[in-house]
C-alpha cells in the first residue's frame, strides 16, 4: 500500500532571499509578486525571505539618503535634475563607479546578510545591489546562484546589467537588447515581463459583480484614477471629467497622499465618483473598472495590462517611465496625456462611438499584458536552485579594488554637487534640453568637469 509523499523537513527546504529597496513602489512590490508566486508554486519546498538591505545593521545611512529619501524628493521636486541626472548617469564609466562606491560600502552588511540567511539563490529587484552581491556570494569555492529581476519596462539604467549574474530577467525585448549591448550573456537573458502580484490575473468576477459590490453603478462605465504622492494633477484631472458631464463613474484613489485624499473627499462632485485612500486591493478596482488613467510608472503600467486594461497616461518622470509611456502608445494600449485638458480629450474619444476606440484599446492591452509573468520569473529561479551553486575561482578583494574607484567617486560626485548649483535658476525645459545635449557624452569620469563647463558656457550664450 503506498503512502502520500511527506513535505520536506524544515532543513531540507531551499532557502529563498530576495533583496530590494523602498525607492518608489515598484521594487518592493516586484519582490512580493515573486514571494508569493514561488510559495504558491513550491512553497513546501522553499522558504523565502524579502529584505532590504539598505535598512540592515550597519548599512551606512547616507545610502539610504540618497537611494530612497532623496530619490523620493528629487522625482517630487526636481524633475529636471533627476533628469539629467539619470541620463549623466547612465553612462557606462559613471555607472561603474556608482556601482563600486555601493559595492564598498555595502560589502560588509551584505556579507553578514549573507551568512546570516545562508541563501540558495539570491535574487535582487534592485539595481544597487547586483555589483556587491556578485562578490558576496562566492564562498567556500563556491557561488550561490544570483539573479537580477529588473522593474523598468524599456528605458533601463545601465547599473542594472551586471555580467556575473546567472539569470537576468527582463520585461522586454528592449530591456534584452540593451543588456546584450552591456555584454550580459545571451543565455542568462530572459524575456518574462515585469512580475506582478498573482491576484492581478486572478480575477474570476465580471466587472458588474465587482462594481456591485464596491457600491458602484453596475450599469455605467468606469475610470480608475491611481494617484499616489509622487502623482500630480489627479485632483485637476478628475475635477475636469466630472464636469464634462460624460457618460462615465470615476473611482479615484489618493493612494498614500492624504492631502490629496482630503481634497477629494471635499469635492463637490457631480456626476458618480467614488473616492479611495490607500487600498490593499487595488486588482479588483482595476477588473472593475473598464480604464485606468494613471502615471506612467513601470508597477501601475504593468499591473493595469496585466489586468486587461488600456491606461491613459497623464504624468510621467523623467527617465526610466519615459520607456514606460513608449510601451503603453507603441503597443496601442493607451494614450500619453501630459495635461489634464489632454487626458479628458483621450477619455473623450475612447468613449465615443459606442466606445469604439476602448474597445480596440483594450484588446491591445490584453495582448500587451503579461499577468503569468510572475510564473516564468519563478520557474526560471527554480530551474536554477536545483541546479545548485557553480564552481568559482573568483577572488574577493572588494576593498583593495575598490579604492581607486572611490576616489575618482569622490570627485565625480563633488563635480555633480556642482553643475547642480549651477543649474539651480535653469527651467525644466531647459533642462530636458541639456540633458538630451549630455546623453551619451561621458567617456571617462575626467569628461564630467569637461561638460559641466560646456553646459554653463551653454547657459549663458
Amino acid at each position: 500500500m503506498s503512502t502520500a509523499p511527506q513535505p520536506p523537513e524544515p532543513d531540507d527546504q531551499r532557502q529563498v532571499l530576495i533583496l530590494t529597496a523602498d525607492a518608489g513602489y515598484g521594487h518592493r512590490s516586484a519582490a512580493l509578486a515573486i514571494e508569493a508566486a514561488m510559495q504558491e508554486r513550491y512553497g513546501d519546498r522553499c522558504a523565502t525571505t524579502v529584505l532590504n538591505p539598505l535598512h540592515e545593521d550597519g548599512s551606512p545611512s547616507i545610502l539610504q539618503t540618497l537611494s530612497e529619501q532623496g530619490h523620493e524628493r528629487s522625482v517630487q521636486s526636481e524633475l529636471g535634475l533627476y533628469d539629467l541626472g539619470y541620463r549623466i548617469s547612465d553612462g557606462i564609466a559613471t555607472a561603474a563607479l556608482m556601482e563600486q562606491i555601493f559595492s564598498a560600502l555595502l560589502h560588509d552588511p551584505l556579507e553578514e546578510l549573507l551568512a546570516r540567511t545562508q541563501p540558495d539563490v539570491v535574487i535582487s529587484t534592485y539595481p544597487f545591489f547586483l555589483e556587491s552581491l556578485s562578490f558576496g556570494v562566492d564562498r567556500m569555492g563556491e557561488a550561490t546562484p544570483l539573479v537580477s529581476v529588473i522593474t523598468d519596462l524599456v528605458a533601463v539604467h545601465t547599473i542594472w546589467f551586471n555580467p556575473r549574474v546567472d539569470l537576468c530577467l527582463v520585461p522586454t525585448e528592449q530591456a534584452r537588447q540593451k543588456a546584450l549591448r552591456r555584454k550580459v550573456p545571451a543565455n542568462r537573458i530572459h524575456v518574462t515581463g515585469l512580475p506582478v502580484h498573482p491576484h492581478f490575473g486572478a480575477e474570476q468576477r465580471s466587472p458588474a459583480e465587482l462594481r456591485a459590490e464596491l457600491g458602484w453603478r453596475p450599469d455605467l462605465p468606469a475610470a480608475l484614477i491611481v494617484g499616489g504622492t509622487r502623482v500630480t494633477n489627479v485632483l485637476e484631472v478628475a475635477r475636469l471629467i466630472d464636469r464634462a458631464g460624460l457618460n462615465v463613474q470615476l473611482a479615484i484613489v489618493a493612494g498614500g497622499d492624504e492631502a490629496l485624499h482630503t481634497q477629494l473627499m471635499a469635492e463637490a462632485w457631480r456626476g458618480e465618483a467614488h473616492v479611495y485612500g490607500f487600498v490593499d486591493d487595488i486588482a479588483a478596482l482595476m477588473h472593475a473598472s473598464d480604464l485606468v488613467m494613471a502615471k506612467g510608472g513601470g508597477l501601475i503600467v504593468s499591473e493595469t495590462l496585466a489586468c486587461g486594461r488600456p491606461i491613459i497616461l497623464f504624468s510621467s518622470t523623467a527617465g526610466q517611465e519615459t520607456g514606460n509611456v513608449e510601451y503603453v502608445t507603441s503597443n496601442e494600449a493607451g494614450d500619453w496625456a501630459p495635461t489634464p485638458a489632454e487626458a479628458l480629450a483621450s477619455l473623450v474619444r475612447w468613449l465615443a462611438n459606442g466606445g469604439d476606440l476602448l474597445a480596440e484599446r483594450t484588446a491591445n492591452a490584453r495582448r500587451a499584458g503579461r499577468p503569468g509573468a510572475v510564473y516564468d520569473v519563478v520557474e526560471l529561479i527554480w530551474k536554477l536552485v536545483e541546479t545548485g551553486p557553480r564552481p568559482t575561482s573568483r577572488q574577493r578583494n572588494l576593498r583593495k579594488a575598490a579604492r581607486l574607484p572611490l576616489k575618482a567617486g569622490t570627485r565625480v560626485s563633488r563635480a555633480i554637487d556642482k553643475l547642480k548649483q549651477d543649474l539651480r535658476g535653469v527651467t525644466d525645459a531647459e533642462l530636458a534640453r541639456l540633458a538630451t545635449w549630455c546623453i551619451n557624452q561621458i567617456e571617462a569620469d575626467g569628461e564630467l568637469k569637461r561638460i559641466a563647463d560646456a553646459v554653463r558656457q551653454r547657459i549663458k550664450a
